[in-house]
């Protein structure tokens, strides 16, 4: 049987470099970290983290509770959460609440038993899921994407949504457009609604509730409201999706509908997903610097699990950019 010993004699490391490695706590260098990593393929070494952890009392696992996984922005983000854990030696469990504010209090409570070194959630937001982010701080880190608790008890990671909201409609009404629809969540999507609804007061624009669909931040929904919106005579000319997920559906829905877009219909998402520079057309949408959420996630539940993070939580806010492609065009 293959041991630690074994790997670090092939290395040519010492034993104590081999277990940082191994375990992720404490320093190694770049040099000695790809020949550990060689002699671990080398020697096929399997790490015992159940002994390991007996030892250690970490078990070298981190959660992410995530909101939706069919969702291509939550899929991108949890692929740089894996990537980043990765190269600190841990795991990550996914557990997809699908959404359901009581299947991520489920979540989370699972991830508790299986004695996870931290935490990271997404929405949704709820008091009971708030309650069990408090009880859980009594026995491990956690750290939040988008889910903002009241007051502030945990590090949280977010990007200006407002903002990049607000950059979308203003390109729509720089375009001449007026009847803009607003697809999505207005609870759970907040800042992204304010900014719709803020940028069409300034310009003078009145909100206009039948154009406001409340929905979940999905395809299917997207694919659902714009047929409904499209069927009316006093149709939109453009729509703002809250994600991309849900833009995705619009011009799915238009396409069956024979509305050409962006001829008849602009249609601007958010996020920029993968798949978004891939549709058809390219769409347009703003810009959310996914990787980089996923990393400072990692980061700060890292600094909290090392102890070296500060006493009061801490807030990374991000910034989003609109990236315009072939889905916007003037009013016909």
């Amino acid at each position: 049987m293959v041991t630690a010993k074994d790997v670090a004699a092939r290395a040519q490391v010492s034993i104590g470099t081999v277990s940082r490695y191994l375990t992720g706590n404490g320093y190694v260098g770049a040099e000695s970290r790809r020949r550990i990593a060689a002699a671990v393929a080398e020697l096929g070494y399997v790490h015992n983290r159940a002994a390991a952890s007996l030892k250690t009392k970490k078990t070298g696992l981190i959660g992410f509770v995530l909101s939706d996984l069919r969702n291509p922005f939550t899929a991108e983000v949890a692929a740089a959460i894996g990537e980043h854990a990765r190269a600190r030696g841990y795991g990550v469990v996914l557990s997809d609440s699908m959404g359901d504010a009581e299947d991520a209090v489920e979540a989370i409570e699972l991830l508790r038993g299986h004695h996870v070194d931290g935490i990271i959630v997404t929405p949704p937001e709820s008091p009971d899921l708030e309650r069990a982010i408090r009880a859980t701080l009594q026995h491990v880190p956690v750290v939040s994407i988008g889910l903002r608790t009241d007051p502030m008890v945990i590090d949280l990671v977010t990007v200006d949504t407002y903002t990049g909201a607000r950059t979308a409609v203003d390109y729509l009404l720089r375009l001449g457009h007026r009847d803009i629809a607003f697809l999505g969540s207005p609870t759970m999507a907040s800042g992204r609604y304010r900014g719709y609804r803020d940028a069409l007061g300034e310009s003078g624009v009145e909100v206009q509730t039948s154009l406001v669909e409340d929905g979940p931040l999905t395809r299917e929904f997207g694919f659902t409201a714009t047929t409904e919106l499209l069927a009316r005579r006093d149709r939109p000319t453009a729509i703002f999706a809250v994600n991309d997920a849900t833009a995705l559906g619009v011009l799915q829905a238009a396409h069956q509908q024979g509305v050409r877009v962006p001829d008849e219909l602009s249609v601007i998402g958010y996020d920029d997903v993968d798949l978004a520079a891939h549709s058809a057309p390219p769409l347009t949408t703003v810009k959310q610097p996914i990787a980089q959420l996923g990393a400072e996630a990692v980061r700060l539940l890292f600094e909290r699990l090392a102890g070296t993070a500060a006493d009061e939580p801490t807030e990374v806010r991000l910034e989003s950019q609109l990236v315009v492609r072939a889905s916007c065009a003037p009013p016909a």
